[in-house]
């Protein structure tokens, strides 16, 4: 019985008062407040690895720092949960799982079909450069402020992050330092606001960070991704690095992806895997379909873009949206044997911002390794 309904009991039979004064008393009556439930709340997602004996909501601050604007909820299981939310889940010291919960599950803008048409365009140029690329994750790219023909022999060298992010920078095969002396923007390109060739944000898991806190990833839940639009790849143990992960030698893993892949439209894929030429076009097949957990819709500009100004803010080495990554790196998923090294990328951001739309920048972990080739374990085949 309620506090209310036992004090309206007593005082009508006890003091006689009548009913109506009593309804009168009653509505008077102010109840204790319940407490407030405590909020769980951990910095980083390694603090919550971590964790053991919780249950509910609980929240991170961010990702590998309480500041990086990569900070989310999360709902604990018991048991890990089949299909997207699995792959993605958190795994806890005691075998339990931080599900990351609330994400958004649709673009919040329709696709620019000029800037789409102008993005694929120069994705194919890669495509096109043939065997004078390779995927491998040991040599420079562009991205590393090599002149690659320079200092390098084709087949150059290129991963499924570093493909993804030289196009959304702008860049065609031509103008990179794979065949010219500097790298030049040609395109449409995305403004990270950073240095291309200082910054380690070019890598799958920290390319879907970036998108996340800055409003343009989703969730993929119904399908509802277009031609042009970023795709990523997440699994459990993404390189089987979880032992490295729990010990602080290598970094969390934003949502598990170990992939990035630019959609085509008509389920096919242009991206860099394990075999083959550097750059493929393949097919979206069931096995590798499985796992695909976010979408990214990129906000394009036509302006002069990542010229390095924007990462001023005291040291040169930080990297804008860098908030998950860690030491392994690009998937190199295979497409008829197996060797998928993979990108990873672990927990979901809220989306803090700083001025002008753009997230804090942090510095990159010591502990991170740029590249790294994993053997494909799940074997996957891309047809």
């Amino acid at each position: 019985m309620s506090p209310f309904k036992s004090l309206h009991r007593c005082t009508s039979t006890a003091v006689g008062v009548s009913a109506a004064a009593a309804a009168a008393l009653s509505i008077a009556v102010v109840l204790p407040a319940a407490p407030a439930q405590a909020v769980v709340q951990f910095d980083t997602t390694s603090d919550l690895m971590s964790a053991s004996g919780l249950s509910g909501t609980v929240y991170t601050a961010g990702d590998e720092a309480a500041d990086d604007g990569a900070g989310m909820s999360f709902s604990v299981t018991d048991t890990l949960p089949d299909g997207i939310e699995g792959n993605i889940a958190v795994p806890l010291a005691d075998d339990t799982w931080a599900v990351p919960q609330g994400l958004p599950t649709s673009p919040t803008r329709e696709a620019d079909s000029a800037a789409v048409e102008d993005l694929i365009s120069r994705a194919q140029t890669f495509y096109d450069a043939g065997g004078q690329l390779i995927w491998d994750s040991s040599r420079p790219t562009p991205l590393t402020g090599t002149v690659v023909h320079d200092s390098t022999t084709a087949p150059y060298g290129v991963t499924c992050s570093t493909f993804v992010s030289m196009v959304l920078l702008g860049w065609d095969y031509q103008h990179t330092t794979y065949t010219a002396d500097t790298n030049t923007q040609v395109g449409y390109a995305v403004d990270f606001g950073v240095d291309p060739t200082t910054s380690k944000i070019w890598r799958a898991n920290n390319l879907a960070s970036w998108f996340y806190a800055n409003g343009d990833l989703w969730l993929e839940t119904d399908g509802n991704y277009q031609r042009g639009d970023i795709l990523f790849f997440s699994e459990q143990d993404p390189e089987g690095r979880i032992d490295q992960v729990r010990s602080g030698a290598e970094s969390t893993y934003f949502g598990n992806v170990y992939h990035a892949a630019i959609y085509l439209g008509d389920g096919m894929l242009i991206h860099s895997t394990g075999t083959g030429n550097g750059v493929n076009i393949t097919t979206l097949n069931p096995l590798l379909e499985a796992d695909l957990s976010f979408v990214a819709r990129p906000t394009f500009t036509t302006e002069a873009a990542n010229t390095g100004q924007a990462a001023e803010s005291g040291d040169d080495t930080t990297t804008q949206g860098e908030t998950t990554g860690s030491a392994g790196d690009d998937a190199a998923p295979t497409e008829t044997t197996g060797s998928e090294g993979q990108d990873s990328t672990q927990g979901e951001t809220t989306g803090t911002t700083g001025s002008g739309g753009v997230r804090a920048v942090t510095p990159v972990s010591p502990n991170r390794q740029y590249s790294r080739p994993i053997e494909d374990h799940r074997g996957w085949m891309s047809r």
